[in-house]
């Protein structure tokens, strides 16, 4: 006896198996609905000869609890970290756009990074692109190449701080009191 082909099934098989096929798991990630709907399904279909006991139903929970509380402290140190960084750049910002119409002393670099020199002058602009950078006379430097701030003296240099010498009024009027008592 002859046996003729079977194709009346097998083109639907072959279109589901090829939709489950495209599908992807991610298994790396269950969220508190996920572990509801699984511990749901396992009530309902569990054996009624040999349920699950308490004990076994509180351990799950306590474990999904835990790490749903180990995942939001997680995205709490996240978002710290993205608000430090934000915190950061404002700072750097305000330094920055602080520095304007300010005397300055600059290290200036060679193409290799090496300090080769000095250079004093007024910050007359800010640029906030990308980095942080400052400009004297037109040339562009780093907020990192910023050695000082102001007119401060140079190494071994130091200025004796002024003291204030009490003013007398009338210094003839001084010497003619003392003059007169000498005599």
């Amino acid at each position: 006896m002859a046996v003729s082909s079977v194709t009346g099934n097998s083109n639907a098989f072959n279109n589901q198996y090829a939709t489950q096929g495209a599908a992807e798991a991610n298994n790396s990630e269950m969220s508190m609905d996920d572990f509801w709907q699984l511990m749901a399904a396992q009530l309902q279909y569990q054996d009624m000869t040999n349920p699950m006991s308490n004990s076994e139903m509180m351990n799950q929970m306590t474990q999904m609890a835990t790490m749903n509380a180990m995942t939001q402290v997680s995205n709490a140190i996240a978002n710290f970290g993205i608000v430090t960084n934000n915190l950061s750049q404002v700072t750097l910002t305000s330094y920055s756009t602080g520095m304007i119409g300010r005397e300055v002393t600059v290290a200036t670099v060679d193409e290799s990074g090496e300090v080769n020199g000095e250079k004093k002058g007024v910050v007359t602009g800010v640029d906030l692109t990308g980095g942080q950078y400052v400009y004297i006379d037109g040339e562009k430097y780093s907020l990192s190449q910023i050695m000082s701030v102001g007119d401060v003296p140079k190494n071994g240099e130091t200025t004796p701080p002024e003291t204030e010498k009490p003013e007398t009024e009338n210094p003839e009027t001084e010497k003619t009191e003392t003059d007169g008592e000498k005599c």
